[in-house]
């Protein structure tokens, strides 16, 4: 069992493509190594015919994985946490802020690093020095760090469709109302929006610091050009372009019908945290508006953003549905 003092670090705002990034990085991890992966729906094996199955019954969803041969480092880190390396008292606002479920800051949220759940690995849990992945980071010498980004409006309308349905009354109710009686706009201004707000700046503040290490990549273009963009990302995480040639399949197999195929022969939900055997997995197109979400919504969370000091001109705002008027 390795000790991680540096890692690479992959990280997301929730609801920004997460999982496809662990489907699509595991697969290609797996392909690299010589496995298969059959097709759910077309029938289709893709690697090697005589290479072992993707084990989809014990694949936890990290949030360390197993990437030896794929990327330089032996560890990645795929999901949300603040960035390391990130000075909280430049910001005035930023302590006093809390987040309004757990999840966004998986490094800083009192875990039991000596034992992080790590998959694609002959082990389960590996050590993780924290204080030393701060230290590398603040001081401009960690491993490459991303972060992947939905665009604050529909990043909280996913969020609050999600957590409704989750198992957890810490994700599907607020101050002890079900969300599903709580306005959307109470939800944006009063829990998304300021949580957005808190693990998103510290990624900008040290992209601005040390640009050459931090990388900010929008969800919707993620979603838009997948195969080209994880190819980006992976080489800005690997320090140097790479020829990946599964890479594509990998991106494909990882394409929602056929993960919501893979969820319904498992008899579960991927992620573990949905109710009576339902998907966690969303195809709501990016930038699609919501009917609560208008033109005065949208003015007031940009608004609301830039006084916490968000560059909004690194978001790609969705187009409002109007309120209507009356005749």
């Amino acid at each position: 069992m390795f000790r991680v003092f540096s890692l690479p670090i992959l990280a997301t705002i929730p609801r920004s493509g997460t999982w496809f990034l662990r489907y699509a990085i595991s697969f290609l991890c797996h392909l690299d190594r010589g496995g298969r992966i059959d097709d759910r729906l077309t029938g289709q094996t893709f690697g090697d015919p005589a290479g072992s199955a993707f084990d989809f019954q014990g694949f936890r969803g990290g949030p360390l994985f197993h990437v030896q041969g794929t990327l330089p480092d032996d560890h990645l880190f795929i999901g949300h946490t603040v960035c390391p390396g990130f000075a909280a008292a430049d910001v005035g606002w930023w302590g006093s802020t809390p987040f309004h479920v757990p999840g966004y800051d998986y490094f800083h949220e009192g875990m039991n690093y000596h034992y992080a759940p790590i998959d694609l690995a002959a082990y389960r849990y590996t050590p993780v020095r924290v204080r030393a992945l701060e230290r590398s980071a603040r001081r401009g010498r960690s491993r490459p760090i991303v972060l992947v980004y939905r665009n604050p409006l529909d990043q909280a309308v996913s969020y609050f469709r999600y957590s409704q349905n989750h198992k957890e009354a810490t994700y599907n109710s607020m101050n002890g109302r079900p969300l599903a009686a709580v306005a959307l706009r109470d939800y944006l201004f009063e829990s998304a929006l300021p949580s957005y707000a808190k693990q998103f700046i510290s990624y900008q503040a040290l992209a601005a610091r040390h640009p050459a290490r931090v990388r900010l990549v929008p969800y919707e273009q993620l979603m838009a050009k997948p195969a080209d963009i994880l190819a980006g990302i992976l080489d800005h995480l690997s320090g140097t372009p790479r020829e990946r040639p599964a890479l594509a399949d990998a991106v494909w197999l990882a394409r929602p019908d056929h993960m919501k195929a893979i969820e319904r022969e498992l008899g579960r939900s991927l992620d573990g945290t949905r109710i009576d055997r339902g998907s966690h997995i969303s195809q709501v197109s990016p930038g699609r508006p919501d009917a609560h979400v208008d033109d005065s919504t949208r003015a007031e969370a940009m608004a609301f953003l830039n006084r916490k000091g968000l560059d909004i001109g690194l978001f790609e705002w969705p187009l409002a549905k109007r309120a209507a008027t009356a005749a």
